[in-house]
């Protein structure tokens, strides 16, 4: 019976020690293992900035800042610059994309499938969610909507990002200061699209 007690003891012991070995940071890297495989929204940014580079579109830029309206043509640089925003949200992303998690679904409405990335915990990200719609008899990229949530000094800016394959895109940002928005921009670039 001693034996037999004693036995048991060493078991509760060993499993005692194996479980006290575990670290918080162990059990997080289980959570956030970097195994997905996302949509290279990388690619698709570089691709479609490279589209409008090889080709003579009218590059028009249409903004709006506070209810006051201008519009302009630009040139390829400057288009390349205003989409460069798009890219580096690509790459925020793909940096920490162990840190989201993904959802399809197919909407019969517009014959595409949704890819959705939202974060696994709203308050480590500035990206809050990403939805990629592919054409459903193609997988080609349709649109691509992005929001980023993040503040600046005593101001919480949120940014809208929309892409529209081979024809435009959409930058629109939302500056609250304490519970009123204080600022509202759009900046609308088209180049093969009618609006």
């Amino acid at each position: 019976m001693k034996k037999c007690f004693s036995g048991y003891l060493f078991c509760l012991l060993v499993a005692a020690s194996c479980h006290s070995r575990e670290t918080p940071d162990s059990k997080k890297a289980l959570v956030v293992s970097d195994t997905a495989k996302y949509y290279p929204l990388t690619v698709f940014f570089r691709a479609q900035k490279e589209y409008v580079d090889l080709r003579d579109f009218p590059i028009y830029l249409i903004r709006e800042k506070d209810g006051r309206k201008d519009s302009t043509g630009i040139t390829k640089e400057a288009f390349l610059a205003i989409s460069n925003s798009f890219s580096l949200q690509a790459d925020r992303f793909q940096k920490n994309k162990h840190l989201y998690k993904e959802s399809v679904f197919q909407d019969l409405s517009t014959s595409s499938y949704t890819l959705n990335y939202t974060p696994v915990q709203y308050e480590t990200t500035e990206i809050q969610n990403i939805d990629i719609l592919l054409a459903e008899e193609t997988n080609l990229v349709k649109r691509v909507f992005l929001k980023r949530v993040y503040t600046s000094g005593d101001s919480s800016i949120t940014e809208q990002y929309s892409w529209k394959a081979d024809k435009s895109f959409q930058i629109t940002r939302f500056i609250k200061k304490g519970e009123h928005f204080s600022s509202t921009e759009t900046q609308y670039v088209n180049w093969n699209d009618k609006p």
